[in-house]
């Protein structure tokens, strides 16, 4: 690399700045390291760390195999998230995996994603804020259809805050992922204060229904769903200041932060109580906490865990309809979404669009469980090209001296690869409704891929 300084002009003698690289980002940079590592806790950290336990125990049946399952997890978030580091810090544009899907593979396979994004990205805030409002409202005494309204009114009013300001968003969001520390650090920490129950830690036999690789690979899966989340701060790389510096720290911080707190909910979970206890519960912080403080202090605990979980539509508002707005600006979809308002600097329409679909499926209120399979395995197949992606652009681009490149290359790779194949395979045999649906969607895609290029890309 040249190094960064005066320029000498050969005709003049004169000195002159050498030029710098254009910023490749329409979006103010205004996130530095903490601020982007807390949008990555936030975005990541929901009420899937509340729920998937339950699911892993049950999938499982015994509290050594639910561990590793979560240890598998982690080590295939952490993969994942080294290797979109290094991907965004080539391309340091919003957008994440649409930029890095269309710079590997061209359009096709990038509106593919987005596709799929617009049908299935909302499905985790929505489930997030269906489940806290549920919970908020048992605790309220409100019926289901004041809970919907709820949740309907807080992602409406948040949707509205960040066409008009992204930056107090993006504020609100460190604020949150801090909240969201203190609050599952307090669950932890009174799950240990009191004596374990007997039979606490205990194995059981794995479900009957179901092989035992069959039932792994689905609890995998359960708590991929917990981490998912780690490409987040890839989606609004082009709001980070210093890209090169601060997304390789913030993405290592961030999620060194998530996998400990995610560890420790778990071991005090299974301290405080039972494997079936666990398994049966729907909803583990409120039975834990009941066990150790009684029923009065337990709903206190509900309503503090449930609007830290509810928190999460700061970061998923922020961050994914910069999807929609990425295919948009290199011309893979209408124009119009990649418009930023000229005041407010914000992509009104992208998040219009992505809050519209929230509120949609919170309407509808569809069930927890089903929703977080759709969602992984939809995106699995795009996990695993964008490991492939990352391969591809090396060879065609080597990494530049000095810039940042995941370390121990390629087992990153290697790992999220084996992540993908193992979800899949296991989603297939385990839910292949939820299989069926990811199917479906890429086709209605493809196909609509196909009519929009044969009637709007030019001929002559």
């Amino acid at each position: 690399m040249t190094p960064a300084g005066p320029a000498t002009n050969r005709a003049s003698g004169a000195s002159a700045p050498v030029a710098q690289p254009a910023d490749p980002s329409r979006l103010p940079r205004h996130l530095g390291t903490w601020n982007a590592a807390l949008v990555l806790v936030t975005f990541t950290v929901g009420v899937g760390i509340l729920q998937s336990p339950g699911v892993v125990a049950g999938k499982t049946g015994s509290v050594p195999l639910a561990f590793l399952a979560w240890v598998a997890g982690a080590v295939a978030a952490l993969c994942g998230a080294l290797v979109m580091a290094e991907l965004a810090v080539r391309t340091p544009r919003s957008g994440g995996t649409t930029v890095f899907l269309n710079h590997a593979f061209g359009p096709r396979v990038a509106f593919l994603f987005g596709w799929t994004s617009m049908f299935l990205n909302p499905v985790a805030a929505a489930a997030i804020t269906i489940v806290s409002t549920r919970n908020l409202g048992q605790i309220m005494g409100l019926g289901a259809g004041a809970q919907t309204l709820l949740g309907l009114c807080w992602v409406g009013g948040i949707m509205v805050l960040n066409m008009v300001s992204s930056r107090t968003v993006a504020w609100l969001t460190g604020g949150a992922g801090v909240f969201k520390i203190g609050a599952l650090a307090a669950v932890v920490a009174l799950c240990f204060s009191a004596d374990a129950p007997a039979g606490a830690g205990a194995a059981g036999a794995p479900p009957a229904e179901q092989a035992l690789l069959v039932g792994f690979g689905l609890a995998v899966v359960a708590a991929m769903f917990a981490y998912d989340g780690w490409d987040g701060l890839a989606l609004v790389a082009g709001e980070v200041r210093e890209p090169r510096r601060t997304l390789p720290r913030a993405t290592l911080l961030g999620m060194g932060l998530i996998l400990g707190v995610y560890l420790a909910v778990n071991l005090g979970f299974f301290h405080a109580l039972t494997l079936g206890e666990v398994a049966a519960s729907p909803a583990l912080a409120a039975t834990a906490m009941g066990r150790v403080l009684g029923e009065g202090a337990a709903k206190f605990v509900t309503a503090f865990v449930a609007a830290s979980a509810a928190s999460t539509v700061f970061s998923s508002l922020l961050c994914n309809p910069k999807i929609a707005f990425a295919l948009a600006e290199e011309g893979h979809f209408f124009r119009a979404v990649a418009w930023v308002h000229p005041r407010w600097k914000t992509p009104v329409v992208a998040i219009a669009i992505y809050g519209t679909m929230m509120l949609l499926y919170i309407a509808s209120g569809s069930g927890f469980e089903r929703l977080t399979r759709y969602m992984i395995l939809g995106y699995l197949p795009f996990y695993g090209l964008v490991a492939l992606g990352a391969v591809r652009l090396r060879r065609r681009q080597p990494i530049a001296p000095g810039q940042y490149a995941m370390p121990l290359y390629p087992l990153p790779v290697a790992g999220l690869l084996l992540y993908v194949a193992c979800g899949l395979a296991s989603g297939a045999l385990g839910d292949p409704v939820a299989a069926a649906g990811g199917v479906v969607i890429l086709v209605a895609g493809a196909l609509v891929f196909e009519v929009r290029r044969r009637l709007f890309t030019p001929t002559g």
